[in-house]
């Protein structure tokens, strides 16, 4: 594996900063072709999102509806698991919006993401977020 942690580190960033500029297509090309992605609100649903173009699809519904900028934090990274080109990591999750009022947290919660390389580019094969407030 080549520097995992900063292949992990830039993911993350990625991942941020496409959903803090409102663009999908850069959250969703942080996913495999065949990732999935699912959200565990606290009232026991879940929603499973399978494939790049599901999960970019609900991306865009997702940023379209907000008139905030959003500021996305990923804090305690830890490592799970790890072999030749996958690792398991651990991390949490807080979100601010900014709005008139000035910066306020909208939602926390915990991520437990399982990370691929394929052509020597780190890409999430899962991503597992259990949300701490509602949806």
């Amino acid at each position: 594996m080549p520097d995992a942690f900063a292949d992990v580190s830039t993911l993350l960033s990625t991942y941020a900063f496409g959903y803090d500029t409102q663009n999908a297509a850069i959250v969703a090309d942080c996913f495999l072709d065949d990732a999935t992605f699912d959200l565990l609100p606290p009232d026991g649903t879940t929603l499973n999102f399978a494939g790049r173009s599901a999960i970019e699809a609900f991306m865009n519904e997702q940023l379209d509806g907000q008139d905030d900028k959003r500021r996305h934090f990923t804090t305690n990274i830890r490592v799970i698991e790890h072999g030749d080109d996958r690792i398991r990591i651990g991390c949490y999750l807080l979100l601010g919006a900014i709005d008139s009022a000035g910066l306020r947290i909208v939602q926390s919660g915990r991520y437990d993401d399982v990370i691929e390389w394929h052509d020597g580019q780190a890409r999430f094969r899962s991503r597992h977020l259990t949300m701490d407030g509602t949806f």
